[in-house]
């Protein structure tokens, strides 16, 4: 049985492994992405990194990321790819997975398989496993620190006690919005002392941890988290930072943001999400599954060998941990990773659960196929949502998301740099309000003579000139044709820029390389 548990956990790995590292290349660099590219840029270069308090969250994705882009052989930031950047969090992603088989004797062999299976084929975390951002390593370092508490809780040995530490401290170094995930733990723990017996088993659990091994983790935790923010001691304030770091992302979260949505918008994408003329897309099964598993812990009933514990602390996490982004005004759709993988969990609680249910042979046979079909379809809109759906609107998951058209536009200007007499050192300008013409400054990274406007100034022209349509900036008119428009590229839906080019390069290049490619 042990082996065919430990086969079954590996091939789901594997599966996750390719679900998350095949094609990662595929879909065109989000604005986010791209500034987190040029951040992770300063690390082979002579700036050094130096933690932003009001932007970019935190500095481990960007030293996360340096094995890979060393074992990539990549010397310069023009050479640098999406696959490596997209590496550091799918491989997190695929860690999620593995992680979970520290959680084996706490969810129960069953659980445990289907809470992997679960996080294998979920949409969501398939998706932003594929992104270049910092939420899948914040979701890794939460439950690492969890994994960590879980293990020591069960063996009170130092070794737990600092995984947990330095899953708290990355988790610190990753996102502000740890401390949501912190709050949400605090307020499971105790609740879940409540329902246990009260104080009386609160002062239990306190009486067993030893304070040296606290004093470790916490230490771990501290020590691990401010190298990280002062930039290996080269930069001390760095630590005060990361404590002011709160004050613009307060504000932020009270509204002073665009990104200001209902309280439904997460659970509205993991419940039931359509758009004119899209498919249906779902997590219900997962979601009802949690449900179920939250009904177990809550009632200490059909756990088997789920420790009720474990469960009721879950429950109360992932409940806590909802409530807090769903009443928060900012959200964006990766947040949702955090109490997603609580659901995730819980799910897997829940499919043991109602085989506890259903004991009848043929109806347990009826259920397995049922729930594989439903996985099935979990597998199909990953597959959907990261290969083929990866930039529609309509994809619950996607979000201001890069037009593939773009690609276009800089394709287009490397050529004419080839027939223009300064190379990659031509002057470009790009001109859009509000600095709206993100991830161009990656997908222009080969030039270094590139100018960035957020408005039109005095002298617009330049050999080649990008600006934003919504500003009419009509600079063929304006130049007595001397400026042609040579081409209209979407940069997001309903978003555009135009493409000015002087009228000579632009001869020169139809001569040499035959016309703008449709």
């Amino acid at each position: 049985m042990n082996r065919a548990w430990a086969l079954g956990f590996c091939l789901i790995a594997v599966v996750g492994l390719t679900l998350r590292c095949l094609r990662l290349d595929n879909r065109p660099m989000h604005n986010d992405e791209a500034v987190n590219a040029i951040k992770l840029a300063t690390h082979w270069t002579a700036e050094r990194y130096r933690y932003d308090p009001n932007e970019h969250h935190g500095p481990t994705l960007y030293y996360g990321s340096l094995a890979a882009v060393w074992l990539s052989g990549t010397r310069r930031f023009d050479e640098l790819h999406e696959t490596t950047l997209r590496l550091t969090p799918a491989l997190f992603g695929v860690g999620l997975i593995l992680l979970l088989g520290l959680l084996r004797d706490g969810l129960g062999r069953g659980a445990t398989l289907a809470a992997a299976w679960f996080t294998c084929l979920s949409p969501a975390m398939v998706f932003y496993s594929r992104d270049y951002i910092h939420e899948m390593l914040l979701v890794f370092f939460v439950a690492l620190a969890g994994v960590g508490l879980w293990r020591y809780a069960r063996e009170r040995k130092a070794l737990w006690a600092g995984m947990a530490g330095l899953g708290l401290g990355l988790a610190y170094a990753t996102k502000e919005t740890f401390v949501f995930s912190v709050a949400a733990a605090a307020a499971a723990l105790a609740l879940t002392a409540r329902m246990e017996g009260g104080a009386p088993v609160a002062r239990r659990w306190l009486r067993a941890c030893q304070p040296g091994h606290a004093a470790l983790g916490l230490l771990v935790a501290l020590g691990v988290s401010q190298l990280l923010f002062t930039s290996f001691l080269s930069n001390p304030e760095g630590a005060l930072d990361s404590v002011r770091t709160y004050l613009p992302w307060l504000e932020r979260a009270g509204g002073q943001s665009p990104h200001l949505h209902p309280w439904y918008f997460y659970l509205e994408r993991l419940a039931f999400f359509q758009r004119p003329r899209g498919p249906v897309w779902t997590e219900g099964l997962i979601l009802l599954l949690a449900v179920v598993g939250m009904s177990a812990a809550l009632t200490g009933r059909w756990l088997r060998d789920t420790d009720r514990r474990l469960a009721r602390l879950l429950t109360f996490y992932t409940l806590g941990l909802t409530a807090i982004y769903s009443a928060i005004a900012y959200k964006t759709p990766w947040c949702v990773l955090g109490f997603l993988h609580g659901f995730i969990l819980l799910a897997g609680i829940g499919v043991v659960v109602v085989f506890e249910w259903i004991r009848p042979r043929w109806a347990r046979t009826g259920l397995a196929v049922v729930l594989t079909l439903a996985t099935a379809h979990l597998a199909w809109q990953s597959g959907l949502a990261s290969f083929v759906r990866f930039a529609d609107w309509r994809n619950p998951w996607v979000y201001a998301q890069t037009s593939p058209d773009l690609l276009r536009l800089p394709a287009q200007v490397a050529k004419l740099a080839q027939v223009h007499p300064d190379d990659r050192h031509m002057l470009v300008r790009v001109i859009a309000p509000e600095s709206d013409y993100w991830p161009l400054p990656y997908y222009l990274r080969q030039f270094d003579r590139v100018g960035w406007y957020d408005r039109l100034p005095e002298d617009p022209f330049a050999p080649v000139v990008i600006v934003a349509a919504k500003l009419g900036a009509a600079l063929d008119e304006r130049s007595d044709r001397r400026w042609l428009l040579a081409g209209l590229f979407e940069l997001r839906p309903a978003v555009f820029l135009e493409l000015y080019v002087e009228t000579e390069l632009w001869k020169k290049w139809v001569e040499t390389r035959g016309p703008l490619p449709e």
